[in-house]
């Protein structure tokens, strides 16, 4: 239930109106949108305290025709009868005027005054004097004209009004329109704009690796060291690989898996074994989507903050699996420097928190903290 609308929410009164009008709501909204929040809208005006006023507007028009009705011979019974058949007719007519102006023309709405005007002075001579004096009356010559002719300023009167209100009607409509176009290209606009940040969040994963590695590569081919060879064959599969996600939303994680192990194996050879890494992934794990290089910044944030600066270097392991309540995680332990006291953000892990509140909302939980045994725990945490 759409507990936006004031009326779903108020009296007794304005909740039971609501309740029975849901179902149409819901039905012009499947045809027309902008219908529904128009219908809505007259609903909370009529049925608040703002709209007394016109529903006392509305009895004194009712109530001021049928006295000069009275006024002309119909009893009272009648006079209201006509007076209450007419005036809901124009209500309603006013109503669909205001809240479909895009439907009406001026030749529906003068026909409909002529053929109402007609009914209107046809109803008027049979209530005059009685149902038997009317048709007596009907038999004169002229009289059904002079009855049809007092009762055409009403009506013309009716067909000005029904005028401007298609016209204030079109031009709210239109407003609307406006309104919603706007809001749909400024949600476009921010669509994009977070598309773009998340591209170029995704292109500062693991700069500084692929520099440093290509220093010592460089060193190595000038030395002639055998070593680069096999260290140019796992860059070549780090950045095949890395480049093919950075283009894609998502990514199985088991793409993500095979980059962290070119990475480790880079890693490896780089450092010269100071820091080794190990990877458990659950099987079962394989096809959850993940944003690009969410895991490779977890690896990479342990191997800069925590290994690298570590005389002697360590140790890291890669873990993942799924508990019994369907909620997986993904964890990056490392036996480094450990977390420094008031520790922050750097970029990588700011902009590794803002993807994932961008693709899992608020299925996602990362953490960062002190192992007890030593080093730093990075953890990613999804829920059903």
């Amino acid at each position: 239930m759409d507990t936006s609308n004031p009326l779903a929410h108020g009296n007794a009164l304005q909740r039971r109106y609501y309740r029975w009008a849901l179902p149409y709501y819901e039905r012009f909204g499947r045809d027309d949108p902008l219908l529904r929040e128009r219908v809505e809208l007259a609903d909370i005006y009529l049925y608040s305290r703002r709209g007394l006023g016109a529903w006392a507007g509305w009895w004194l028009v009712l109530v001021g025709a049928a006295a000069w009705l009275h006024g002309r011979g119909a009893g009272w019974g009648a006079a209201f009868g006509i007076a209450a058949l007419a005036w809901v007719a124009v209500t309603f007519a006013l109503l669909g005027v205001w809240l479909t102006p895009q439907k009406q023309t001026w030749r529906g709405t003068v026909t409909g005054c002529v053929v109402g005007a007609a009914v209107g002075a046809l109803a008027t001579l049979l209530t005059h004097g009685g149902l038997l004096g009317g048709v007596e009356l009907a038999r004169e010559p002229g009289a059904l004209l002079a009855v049809f002719m007092s009762t055409m300023p009403f009506f013309i009167g009716t067909v000005l009004v029904m005028g401007f209100v298609g016209r204030v009607g079109h031009g709210a409509r239109q407003r609307q329109l406006a309104r919603l176009q706007l809001v749909a290209e400024r949600d476009a606009a921010a669509r994009a704009a977070a598309e773009a940040d998340l591209r170029l969040l995704q292109a500062q994963v693991h700069p500084h690796f692929v520099f440093n590695t290509l220093a010592t590569l460089q060193h190595w081919v000038d030395r002639r060291d055998e070593r680069a060879g096999p260290l140019l064959r796992e860059l070549s599969g780090f950045l095949r690989r890395s480049t093919e996600m950075l283009g894609r939303a998502t990514v199985p994680l088991a793409d993500e898996v095979k980059a962290v192990r070119h990475y480790l194996a880079i890693l490896d050879a780089r450092l010269e074994g100071r820091a080794q890494g190990e990877v458990d992934i659950a099987p079962d794990l394989a096809p959850e989507p993940l944003p690009p290089g969410l895991l490779l910044t977890l690896v990479e944030n342990a191997v800069e903050h925590g290994l690298e600066p570590k005389i002697g270097g360590g140790r890291l392991w890669v873990t993942g699996a799924r508990e019994a309540d369907g909620r997986w995680w993904l964890r990056v332990d490392d036996d480094g420097l450990g977390l420094a006291d008031g520790a922050e953000d750097d970029v990588g892990l700011a902009n590794l928190r803002q993807r994932l509140r961008h693709h899992f909302g608020p299925h996602a939980h990362f953490t960062l903290r002190r192992r007890d045994e030593g080093g730093t725990r990075a953890e990613i945490t999804i829920t059903p």
